[in-house]
């Protein structure tokens, strides 16, 4: 019992150096202090080794020190113990560059990228550590990996399967093109990941938010209403066309019962859609239209 309380005792003030050391490093990191941060994260890593931050902040006050060779192990240290490699391959490119190895350099870059790094982590084309690639090629194609990594619809064909249906339109049902005309606008959203569609057609107003999963490879539509309606579909892209199928309420007891549904769009000209809605209340053996409209691009 004795001994515990001793250790107890001893442990008290230990801790609280050690607390008070974290302190001022990470105020000294926070302050760009990268003397004070590498004498105070160097003394940590020494007490914690099996800790990934105290070697990363070493590793990265080391380089702004310009003291990069001495960066090496330790931001090699800290990913070992679990820094994600976006952080440890970035700072272990800026270790190559400054040793004057670009293509390790650029092999740490393309680490740091195949792992998500975008410029929400970090600015390579205002990095001075790293100006010494900016007149390679691959320094190019590093921002833009970066950009894709960023906003990957933008870059993604997939993406732009549904980009036909995007404008301002009139709508009208396609067996009355003389009738007043609702008004439906379509817009890219999100960087290019989501068409968005806002339809008001009198007192009546919708939006559907339509997006393809990569992860299945297939396109979903919701669609919402002022009258509570919910939508969904999923479906694809084929043949220059879009195919839903999904389900609604059904439209003779809306707020109880929902049926199966098909939504097609049909790409009849530029400035020329078909929009064509069929349900089923009997699995598919037999279909009935809701309603078949024609869109004529707006000028």
């Amino acid at each position: 019992m004795r001994s515990v309380i001793i250790l107890a005792l001893a442990a008290g003030p230990l801790a609280a150096q050690s607390d008070s050391l974290m302190q001022r490093a990470q105020v000294a990191y926070s302050a760009s202090d990268w003397k004070a941060a590498a004498e105070a994260y160097a003394t940590l890593a020494q007490r914690t080794p099996n800790q990934p931050m105290p070697h990363f902040r070493l590793g990265v006050s080391l380089i702004n020190l310009k003291r990069a060779a001495e960066a090496r192990a330790h931001i090699q240290k800290a990913e070992s113990l679990g820094t994600p490699v976006i952080q440890a391959a970035y700072r272990l490119a800026q270790v190559e560059a400054a040793a004057g190895n670009k293509d390790a350099a650029f092999a740490q870059l393309a680490r740091s990228t195949g792992a998500g790094l975008t410029v929400a982590n970090f600015t390579p084309d205002t990095d001075p550590l790293l100006v010494s690639l900016k007149g390679d090629a691959r320094f190019q194609e590093l921002l833009t990996a970066m950009d894709r990594n960023a906003r990957p619809c933008m870059y993604d064909p997939h993406a732009s399967e549904f980009d036909f249906w995007l404008g301002d339109w009139d709508v009208r049902p396609r067996n009355n093109p003389t009738a007043s005309p609702s008004r439906n606008t379509i817009t890219k959203i999100h960087d290019g990941c989501v068409v968005l569609e806002s339809y008001v057609s009198g007192g009546y107003t919708g939006q559907s938010f339509n997006i393809r999963d990569p992860s299945v490879g297939r396109w979903n539509q919701t669609w919402v209403d002022k009258a509570g309606g919910l939508h969904v579909y999923y479906g694809e892209a084929r043949d220059g066309n879009m195919y839903y199928d999904g389900e609604m309420p059904d439209p003779n007891a809306p707020a109880t019962k929902r049926i199966r549904a098909r939504l097609t769009f049909f790409r009849i000209a530029a400035d020329t859609i078909r929009q064509f809605s069929e349900s089923t209340r009997d699995d598919g053996k037999t279909w009935f239209v809701n309603y078949d409209l024609l869109y004529t691009r707006r000028h």
